[in-house]
Formats: C-alpha cells, sequence, structure tokens
C-alpha cells in the first residue's frame, strides 16, 4: 500500500484504548501509517498511549488527540458520538473494545447492570449513532467479544440481573451480546461486522477481582502479551478480511463457530429492539 493510498484513507475509533489490547492495537495501527483515535477511560493513560502512537507513526502522519469518555454512561456515550462526528468526516473502521468484567454486581447512573452497559449497551449505542458516518465511509466494525460467551444467556425478564447475579454469569452475557449485536447490524444494515476472542491476555479487564489480585505477580507467565491479544483486531480493523469477513466470529485470525445461542437470529432481533428501547433509539 502506497504512502498516498494510507493517506486518503479514513480514522480508525478504538475504545478501550488506555491500556491492555486496546493500546496495543491502537499503537500498532499508528506504526501501520493509519490515523487512530484512542478513546479511553483515563486521561492520563491516554496520554502515555498518545507519546507511544507518536513514537511509532511514520512520518509526516498525523496522530489524533485521544479521547477519555466513561462509557459505562449512556449520556457519555451520546456526548463522545457527537465529539467523533465533528473531529471525523470519514470513519473507516469503529473497534468497540471496551469492556468491563465486575467483581460484584452494581448499576450504573442509568440503572443499567454494569457489565450489560459497559460491554453491550455503549458499543450498541455508539454503534448506532455512527452508523450513517460508517455508511457514508464504506466502513467497517469490529467487536471484542470472548469464548466466556459460552456461558451467557439472557432473562429479558430480569434484564440487570436483579437475581442470581454472577460475574462469569453476567460477562458472558455481555460477551454473547456482542456476538449477537454483530449478527444483527451486519443484517440490518449490510455493514462488514465481526466479533472476535483475544484470547487468554494481560489487562485491566477484572483488575478488581480478588483472584486477579492474588495472580498478578504471574501473570506473565500465564497470559499473553496485549499485543498478541490485539493481533485478530488489528487484523480485522486493516486487512481486507475485515471489509468482508467469511465469518461472524474469529479466533487467531480464523472464523470459529460461536455457541448456538450465539448464532439465534430471533434472539438477535429480539436483543436488538430491547437495547433500542433501554437506549432511547428506534429500533
Amino acid at each position: 500500500m502506497t504512502t498516498e493510498e494510507v493517506r486518503d484513507m479514513g480514522q480508525i475509533i478504538v475504545t478501550g484504548a488506555s491500556s491492555g489490547i486496546g493500546a496495543a492495537a491502537v499503537v500498532e495501527l499508528t506504526r501501520r501509517g493509519r490515523e487512530v483515535v484512542a478513546v479511553g477511560r483515563s486521561l492520563q493513560k491516554l496520554a502515555d498511549v498518545h507519546r507511544r502512537m507518536t513514537d511509532v507513526a511514520p512520518e509526516g502522519l498525523q496522530v489524533p488527540e485521544p479521547i477519555a469518555a466513561d462509557l459505562s454512561g449512556m449520556a457519555e456515550v451520546r456526548a463522545l458520538a457527537a465529539v467523533l462526528l465533528e473531529r471525523c468526516p470519514r470513519i473507516d473502521v469503529l473497534v468497540n473494545n471496551a469492556a468491563t468484567q465486575s467483581g460484584r454486581r452494581s448499576l450504573t447512573t442509568d440503572g443499567y447492570e454494569l457489565n450489560l452497559a459497559v460491554n453491550h449497551l455503549a458499543p450498541y449505542l455508539l454503534t448506532r449513532l455512527l452508523g450513517e458516518r460508517l455508511q457514508e465511509s464504506a466502513g467497517r466494525v469490529v467487536t471484542t467479544s470472548s469464548s466466556t460467551h459460552v456461558k451467557g444467556d439472557f432473562d429479558f425478564g430480569d434484564p440487570q440481573m436483579a437475581d442470581g447475579w454472577k460475574s462469569q454469569r453476567s460477562y458472558g452475557r455481555s460477551k454473547l451480546a456482542n456476538i449477537l449485536f454483530t449478527s444483527e447490524l451486519r443484517r440490518r444494515t449490510g455493514l462488514p461486522a465481526a466479533a472476535f476472542h483475544p484470547g487468554a491476555v494481560t489487562t485491566d479487564l477484572n483488575r478488581d477481582s480478588p483472584f486477579v489480585r492474588l495472580v498478578k505477580p504471574f501473570e506473565r507467565f500465564l497470559l499473553a502479551a496485549p499485543e498478541k491479544g490485539a493481533d485478530t483486531l488489528v487484523w480485522l480493523a486493516s486487512e481486507a478480511e475485515g471489509g468482508d469477513p467469511r465469518g461472524l466470529y474469529y479466533v487467531d485470525r480464523r472464523p470459529e463457530e460461536p455457541a448456538p445461542l450465539a448464532c439465534d437470529g430471533e434472539l438477535a432481533a429480539q436483543l436488538w429492539k430491547f437495547s433500542a428501547d433501554l437506549v432511547g433509539l428506534e429500533p
């Protein structure tokens, strides 16, 4: 790819970019000559990531200023979308990577269960708000899911998990939602979209877990580096496969069949409408 071809491209937006695989991805995409808008919760961490991006940027490449946003609140998601629409006349890729894995049940200021809000409702709302710009740009959507989606299920009668909340069940439900959302997004809009599993990677995702704090000194022996986890993300965001994905769900750059529930078209349509009602959008 020539320098002129690279510079003619639109911007890539990556959420959850202040640490972990998101940070690794924005640095690598910048190294490849792409303009990347890094979005994260911590402005201090984003400043460090931005320095790393600047250090590897090819000569003449603009490195956009990062944007701090707490995606647990839907008002902040809407504010983020407004800023992105103002700053990015063309969006080639939206990477929905921000996530959390709470060690205890908690509700956001909107009254939503935290894992559901950050891991599913935020990317759902952000993608919907940027959807027209993505369509105009012939863009694509990449969403970070997890093999833990196999542990997820949905009870629309108890969407905030007031009964029977468990960390793995809640997280698994949100990661199942990522795949169902990706499937329905493709069906409704025609946008190229794919979800992927990054593997067992060193991240700050579940930093509040007592178990994680216990194994923290040994994680480099047990878990892959963030750069390894970001590999499939970068591949889907920058290579031809992501523009016309063969699969719905990827592991190590290969399409894999997700759990049967993740392939349920009726459930995907129901979740889409349920999510639209929660965030105040038309389905």
